[in-house]
């Protein structure tokens, strides 16, 4: 019969069975101590033979052996030899040798420890005697090694320096040694006495020894069993751990950076100034042993444990740089010694563990016939096997490599690796058991099964509790049945956690796109955010609850609604949602859901039903849609003018004012009509519309209740008629209705109505008429103005001041003009005076004639006579002289010459010219060139018959006033004493962007 288990999960360990179907001696137990079988490659420890190779010449069993960075060192002795082998395990290269025979059994030694620094290449071998009358003293043995490619190098030296001495422990530096010399280290003796050197090849005879400490105070046996050196990281303290059988003491000290020696750590305990911390412990055993784990490449231990007499006290140790205490924690793992206290010594020696090392969950302990690994965290058996000494031989020791983290048992004739694997893999279930949810949660995150265990027994803890908030984080993480958690929560009087949890979920339900998801899932999203509103505004409108109950609920709610996925679901059953809010009589919410989906005329709309007009005014400004403004702005701007305008003016040219002002016509009251006239002139002066509706609206404002301001925005439109953004005959019209006078003058003016304009200023304002008089262009239109002003100022008054005033102002006006307007029996005499001065400026005008006309006669004759002059006048040009700009001789090209002397090339001139010339120039010298060019070619072309005379000269006059003209452009006037003087003030260079370009 078959009777092998069925397959386990992988997290529960495996019992070896024998063929009788119980437990072998080899078993092991989940973390609550239920055993399950597993298979073997799921087992946390399991034990494995190394293959060393050991040289041929090499025999004897297996004395001592010690492991550090991959360097394994081992002694391996017989009764004629003992030999020490060093190997390297990650390849199999020769091991180093080295014979210790002339050390030990000429001189009567036997070999105790052997210790291995962190570099693995610094061995110390303690010797002691072999017997009382053996008559040497205890010593040891320093070898230091070295490899080449080629072979490995051990150099063994005795120390002589610490005769009497038996080393029990050894602290070495991991800060302050290397390959080359191991650093300043701590030596504990078997009489609790604690040494400090620094041993290196190069100091053959030249060892230093100092004492720093005695723990043993004169005893010849108190031996210091653990020794270990520590540095806190980031800081300059140091620790020191020593242990004897009975007691654990610590040292702590804050050296210099500088500072190498040892000595300073113990100068204020030697002193008395302060005591070592030390915890005693009662025991009946002769021995102890300090461990310590740090993860792998640390130098800093993460945890220590101590083998006393009570069992494995275990801990951690401080980080802190100022921390009084250093061993921290004090967790006993009970070994249950005192139940062996009554047992013959070879029963107790299988039951008391021979040594152990630290893992970081677990202490594997070594027996005289079995090793067995024990859990930290609940100090249950999770590995035991047992050794056949007859076949493997006498287990020895266990030894940990701190920097891989492997694990090494040896006995007298073989080397195991014991291999963990995944050895935190139960670590979950422990702390979940023990109620630790915190660490049982980060244990258990990479596995998902696992994880959802610990969140659901969490949960349950926490509601059991009455921390439903809590509760409801953690059944929202785990796949709980959705309605039964609801039922737990909803007979609760507080609602938060509900909600809560149902958000939670939401969010879990929402990290896949919407547009991915299924029907399905799209209406489970759907009722958990109805379900969500409907809890919410359950609890914004309780009845009985203060205002701030509401607004903590409100704000939450906001934000809610305003998270991107609520947002989609919502948009998209928005009937659903504001059926639901309209069930709840909420309008602020309904106001609040509108906006959120972009409803914002639903709002409005809703506010101004409310007559709530700010809110809906301040809801006009958060929207973009103008059509709004467009549709509202009639109403508010009847409740709230100068706020509406203002918000109309900050939106700017956003708005259309085309499609904006027709809603602002109906003007009730004072307000909105100066309000409505503000928004006009902020259309027209600040937003430069030319809308001719605008502006005739505005006009007609002015011309009804602002006359003053209405002649200001007629002079600022000016008095162009092709200019103003206005309809003048509207205009005109508006202000003959409203007998706005100044400005129907101002607006017959622009239509040249001048006469009906005088006409009008002079019914009111004499100035304003003589100012229209004035602006005609035409002379005559003028005088004939001035005229009828003079007709309405003098007729029928004969006031002859008056008529002599008109003269002065109007130039055109003469005495004549005026003596028609007086009656007839007007007296001259009132006239004399007026009429002296008409003959004096008569008389002297025809003077001023007279002489213009003596001037002219002189400038005829004197022109007559310089060209007279002209004729005689003639320019040599001798065969030497040169051109003024290439000085090559003048006769061999064509040349200008100047009646100031200068004599140029053409095309020399030419070249200086063009560039001087202004493009219309320059443009009008090119086509007549071309012009000159193609006449040239059509009288060079051969003919099918001769040209008469009439053609030969038609083309000769045209080719010559070609030239003249090109001629009259190059050589209009000398180049220096004209052209180049007119162009002084000119720049040399007009496009500087050209010329960088060229100088790049």
């Amino acid at each position: 019969m078959d009777l092998s288990m069925p397959n386990q999960p992988k997290f529960l360990p495996r019992i070896e069975r024998n063929s009788s179907g119980t437990a072998a001696n080899s078993y092991v137990a989940t973390a609550s101590g239920n055993p399950f079988e597993t298979d073997e490659e799921d087992e946390i420890f399991s034990r494995h033979k190394m293959v060393l190779r050991v040289p041929s010449n090499c025999t004897g069993d297996l004395m001592h052996l010690a492991v550090s960075r991959n360097w394994l060192v081992c002694l391996l002795g017989t009764p004629e030899r003992t030999t020490l082998l060093r190997f390297f395990l990650p390849r199999a290269i020769p091991p180093g040798e080295a014979v210790l025979e002339k050390y030990l059994s000429g001189s009567g030694y036997k070999i105790t420890r052997m210790f291995l620094d962190p570099t693995g290449h610094h061995i110390i071998i303690a010797l002691v005697p072999k017997s009382a009358s053996a008559g040497v003293s205890p010593d040891f043995l320093y070898i230091h090694c070295l490899e080449s490619p080629q072979a490995q190098q051990l150099k063994v030296r005795r120390i002589e320096k610490f005769k009497d001495h038996e080393i029990t422990a050894v602290a070495f530096n991991p800060y302050h040694g290397n390959e080359s010399s191991t650093g300043p280290i701590l030596l504990g003796t078997s009489r609790g006495l604690i040494f400090e050197t620094e041993l290196n090849p190069a100091a053959d005879g030249h060892v230093q020894r100092k004492q720093l400490y005695d723990l043993g105070l004169g005893r010849l046996k108190y031996p210091i069993t653990g020794l270990k050196l520590l540095r806190v990281p980031n800081s300059s303290r140091y620790i020191i751990v020593v242990t004897s059988p009975e007691c654990i003491y610590t040292f702590q000290e804050t050296l210099k950076a500088e500072e190498r020696s040892l000595q300073a750590i113990f100068a204020g305990y030697v002193s008395g100034v302060q005591e070592p911390h030390c915890e005693e412990r009662k025991t009946d055993l002769t021995f102890s042993q300090l461990r310590f784990f740090a993860p792998p490449n640390s130098k800093y231990p993460k945890q220590w444990a101590w083998l006393c007499g009570e069992g494995i006290r275990v801990g951690e140790l401080s980080i802190e740089g100022n921390s009084a205490t250093t061993l921290i924690g004090n967790t006993l793992i009970n070994l249950d010694f005192e139940k062996t206290m009554h047992l013959s010594y070879g029963e107790r020696r299988l039951n008391i563990p021979k040594a152990f090392v630290l893992t970081e969950y677990h202490a594997v302990l070594l027996y005289a016939d079995h090793v067995r690994a024990i859990c930290l965290l609940n100090q249950e058996q999770v590995y035991q096997e047992a050794f056949d000494e007859a076949r493997v031989g006498k287990p020895l020791s266990i030894e940990r490599d701190e920097l891989t983290g492997s694990i090494y048992v040896y006995t007298v004739k073989t080397v195991f690796n014991l291999r963990v694997t995944r050895e935190e893999r139960n670590v979950w279930r422990i702390y979940l058991d023990k109620g630790q949810y915190e660490l049982a949660t980060a244990h258990a995150a990479e596995d998902p099964e696992h994880l959802q265990l610990v969140l659901g027994q969490r949960a349950d803890a926490a509601f059991a509790d009455g921390s439903y908030q809590v509760a409801a984080d953690y059944y929202a993480e785990t796949d709980k049945s959705f309605e039964e958690v609801c039922l737990k929560f909803m007979v609760l009087p507080d609602k938060r956690p509900i909600i809560n949890y149902v958000k939670k979920r939401l969010s879990r339900m929402t990290t896949v796109e919407t547009d991915e998801l299924d029907e399905d899932r799209k209406n489970s999203i759907k009722a958990l955010v109805i379900w969500l509103i409907d809890l919410y505004l359950i609890q914004i409108n309780m009845p009985d609850k203060d205002e701030d109950w509401r607004s903590s609920w409100q704000t939450e709610y906001d934000e809610f609604m305003m998270e991107t996925h609520v947002l989609s679901c919502t948009r998209q059953n928005r009937e659903d949602v504001r059926q639901l809010i309209a069930e709840h009589a909420d309008p602020r919410n309904m106001a609040q859901f509108a906006i959120a989906i972009g409803d914002y005329d639903e709002v409005v709309g809703q506010q101004l039903k409310a007559e709530c007009f700010a809110e809906a005014l301040q809801t006009l400004i958060n929207q973009r849609n103008p059509e709004l403004f467009y549709k509202y702005a009639p109403e508010l701007i009847t409740r709230l003018p100068k706020p509406t305008v203002d918000t109309l003016m900050a939106q700017g040219s956003r708005l259309e004012v085309e499609k904006l002002v027709p809603t602002l016509i109906v003007m009730e009251t004072r307000e909105q009509r100066e309000q409505t006239q503000r928004y006009l002139e902020f259309a027209i002066y600040k937003l430069n519309t030319t809308n001719d509706a605008i502006h005739n609206f505005l006009l007609h404002l002015y011309a009804e209740h602002e006359p003053k301001l209405l002649m200001k925005y007629l002079e600022i439109q000016g008095r162009d008629e092709s200019l103003v953004h206005y309809d003048i005959h509207y205009a005109l019209k508006v202000c003959t209705d409203l007998n706005v006078k100044e400005a129907r003058v101002f607006l017959e003016c622009m239509l040249r109505k001048w006469i009906s304009a005088v006409d009008l200023a002079l019914t009111f304002d004499m100035k304003l008429a003589k100012e229209t008089a004035s602006r005609p262009s035409d002379s005559k239109i003028r005088r004939k103005l001035w005229l009828r002003i003079a007709y309405h100022d003098i007729k029928g008054t004969n006031d002859v001041k008056k008529a002599l005033n008109l003269l002065k102002e109007c130039d055109l006006l003469r005495i004549e003009d005026l003596l028609p307007f007086f009656a007839d029996f007007e007296k001259i005499d009132n006239f004399k005076e007026a009429i002296c001065d008409a003959l004096r400026d008569y008389n002297q005008r025809i003077q001023e004639l007279q002489r213009e006309m003596a001037e002219t006669t002189e400038q005829t004759d004197r022109v007559t006579s310089e060209l007279q002059q002209l004729r005689q006048h003639s320019l040599t040009v001798d065969s030497q002289d040169t051109c003024e700009i290439c000085e090559m001789m003048l006769l061999v090209k064509p040349f200008f010459m100047f009646i100031c002397g200068h004599k140029f090339h053409s095309d020399c001139l030419e070249k200086q010219v063009v560039p001087l010339l202004t493009k219309e120039e320059c443009r009008r010298l090119g086509t007549l060139k071309q012009q000159l060019e193609a006449e040239v070619q059509t009288q060079a072309q051969p003919q099918s018959g001769a040209l008469s005379k009439q053609q030969a000269r038609e083309l000769q006059r045209k080719r010559a006033a070609l030239k003249t003209e090109i001629e009259d452009i190059l050589a209009a006037d000398c180049l220096f004493c004209g052209l180049l003087i007119n162009t002084i003030d000119q720049p040399f260079v007009d496009d500087w962007e050209q010329v960088n370009v060229e100088w790049e």
